[in-house]
Formats: structure tokens, C-alpha cells, sequence
């Protein structure tokens, strides 16, 4: 039997979601995933869940082999009821059909699911179809008697590699370097170094969906990168502060992710902290105040014995709920890059 996918696993969340939704074990409800024709036999209502067609997601033209790629799934819902009482099974479809529709219109965000270190999201959206498409799906399958039946587009959903790739490093500066020949191609670069300048921020504080920002504070300057020899008289004294901006007194998360040489990782559980200002300014930096301004961050990484270099990357979020019922949506800052390197 092969191994559970991505795939598999996700469209699991999905019948889940409408079992939970249904009721299904006090209504005796029977929710399975599959081609219609080939479920088998059993008493009571069923509520089947086809996913018929995959297609790519379309964002991801260059994507590597070893990189998680995105699709979307475009599911069949029919409703297989049975007559109960003074209900006729064609009453019984409408209302497990109605039901659905009305948890997909009121949740049409579905809570995250993790899949192989992958945090998916799918929102749902229905797919009205013609009478030939609808005809084309159930021709498929053989002598089932067409039912009721719902078409959902759900994306997107991942398929995780096997292998996957390494991840490289993150750009922090570019350079340029003129030599007079090509014998000194492989010289150490003693160009120009030039940084990401950092622009002012402001948050709008009236907007419940605000997004938090960040930046290094070092030397009375804010930047979105930040390069030391562990070597040197500038690390040895260095104390690692950033500027938090956001609704004052408001609650965020802050959370590292190290690269280790080969691959990006989380590091650390987020810690707690809350925003000094509304706005980034860097031509006019606030004067320090003591335990909130600038605020201290703890590198999360080192390196180790033989190891050359290694880079942190710092961002804020926080969870909010759209609206009444709404999953909650992640918030992010824009990132900070911190690099840490052997010279000698």
C-alpha cells in the first residue's frame, strides 16, 4: 500500500470539515471519500466527496523539483440520502446539499492544515457547471444513477517533494567591483557594498488587519540587513535591537527562522512583545525608553566550530479573525536578515 501523500492528506481535511460540519455521527450520516461508483453498499444517508481533476496552481513557473509545488482540486459533493420517516430521500438531498453549501459560504477559508512541515490553507469556491460538464463527470461512472451534486475548485493544495532541495542563502547586499584582468576574477571582493535603504513605515492603526513592521536599530540607523565578522571589535559589541512598530500596547509575536547552510528551519518558540510606536521614521529616531525602545532580541544561532556562516532571519506577526466564524489569518512584518560569518 503506498505511503500517505500530501495529497491524501489534505483531502482528509476536507471530508473531515464536512463530516464535523454535518453532524455526521448524530445525523447517521455516512461521509466517504471516492468515485461514486465504487462505493459500496450500506444503509443510511451518505455524503460522497470526489476529487476528480487536479490542475497547477499557476504561480510557480520556475519551480524546482525539490520545492513544495501548489495545485488546485476541483471536488464532486453528492448526496446519496435515503427516504427517513415522511421525508423523501430527494428532500433529504436538498438539505444535505443546502448544508454544505452553507458551510462552504461561511468558511470558505478552511483551518490550517500541516502537511510535511508545509502549513496549508485551501479556500473553497464554488464552480457552477454546465449540464455537458456535469454529464461528462457522471458518464464516468459506468451504471450510477446520477444525484444532487456540488462542484467545488479547492486551492491551493501542496505536493510535497520527496527529497527536498537545499535552500540557499538569503541576499542581504549587492556589490560592484571593477578589476583590470581576468586573472583576478577570483580576487575577494573589495568593492562597493551597497544595503537595502530603509524607507519610513507607518501603520494604520484604524485598520483592524494592520500589519506590524520592524527594523535594526544600530549605530542611530535603521536597516533591513545587518552583516558582522564574529571575529570583530563591531560583534564583540554588538546588542541586537529592533524598532517594533504597530498599535501601541498591542500583542505580537516575534519569531526566528536560522538557515544553517543547508536549509531554513524555525528556531525557538515565538516570544511575546508589543509595539513602541505607530510609525518607523528613519530620519528621525525616537530617544530611547528603557524596556520598550529599542527593543532587545536574543540571537537565536552561533556558530559553531567550523562552521563559516550562518544567517537569522527575524519577523513580527500577529492572528486575527476577519469576521464572525472566519478562520484566523496570520499577519506578518516585513523580515529582518541578520548575517553572521568567518573571516579567517
Amino acid at each position: 500500500m503506498p505511503q500517505t501523500s500530501s495529497l491524501s492528506i489534505i483531502c482528509r481535511e476536507v471530508e473531515s470539515f464536512v463530516r464535523n460540519g454535518l453532524n455526521a455521527g448524530g445525523n447517521s450520516v455516512s461521509v466517504s471519500t471516492g468515485a461514486p461508483a465504487d462505493l459500496p453498499a450500506a444503509p443510511g444517508h451518505r455524503v460522497n466527496l470526489f476529487f476528480y481533476r487536479f490542475e497547477p496552481g499557476g504561480f510557480e513557473a520556475g519551480l524546482r523539483p525539490g520545492e513544495p509545488w501548489h495545485i488546485r482540486l476541483f471536488c464532486l459533493i453528492t448526496s446519496f440520502a435515503i427516504d427517513e420517516d415522511a421525508i423523501a430521500s430527494g428532500e433529504n438531498d436538498l438539505r444535505f446539499l443546502g448544508h454544505i453549501m452553507q458551510l462552504f459560504r461561511q468558511t470558505p477559508v478552511l483551518q490550517p492544515a500541516a502537511v510535511d512541515g508545509e502549513e496549508i490553507r485551501l479556500q473553497v469556491i464554488f464552480s457552477p457547471v454546465t449540464d455537458e460538464q456535469i454529464n461528462q463527470v457522471w458518464s464516468t461512472q459506468g451504471d450510477t444513477t446520477y444525484r444532487p451534486s456540488l462542484i467545488y475548485e479547492m486551492a491551493l493544495a501542496v505536493i510535497t517533494p520527496i527529497a527536498p532541495a537545499s535552500q540557499p542563502p538569503l541576499v542581504a547586499a549587492i556589490g560592484q567591483q571593477a578589476l583590470a584582468n581576468m586573472s583576478a576574477r577570483q580576487a575577494g571582493f573589495s568593492g562597493i557594498v551597497e544595503r537595502p535603504v530603509f524607507n519610513p513605515v507607518r501603520i494604520d492603526v484604524s485598520n483592524p488587519q494592520w500589519q506590524p513592521a520592524l527594523c535594526w536599530i544600530l549605530d542611530d540607523r535603521c536597516a533591513h540587513t545587518l552583516s558582522f565578522d564574529i571575529d570583530s571589535p563591531e560583534f564583540a559589541a554588538f546588542t541586537p535591537r529592533v524598532w517594533l512598530a504597530g498599535v501601541p500596547g498591542e500583542s505580537v509575536q516575534l519569531s526566528w527562522k536560522v538557515w544553517d547552510g543547508a536549509q531554513w528551519s524555525d528556531s525557538g518558540a515565538p516570544v511575546a512583545a508589543s509595539p513602541s510606536h505607530d510609525a518607523i521614521t528613519p530620519q528621525a529616531i525616537p530617544a530611547p525608553q528603557p524596556g520598550t525602545f529599542p527593543l532587545p532580541v536574543t540571537l537565536p544561532f552561533a556558530l559553531a566550530p567550523g562552521q563559516d556562516s550562518a544567517q537569522g532571519l527575524l519577523r513580527a506577526s500577529r492572528e486575527v479573525t476577519p469576521f464572525a466564524g472566519a478562520a484566523p489569518i496570520r499577519l506578518e512584518s516585513n523580515p529582518l536578515l541578520i548575517n553572521l560569518y568567518r573571516s579567517s
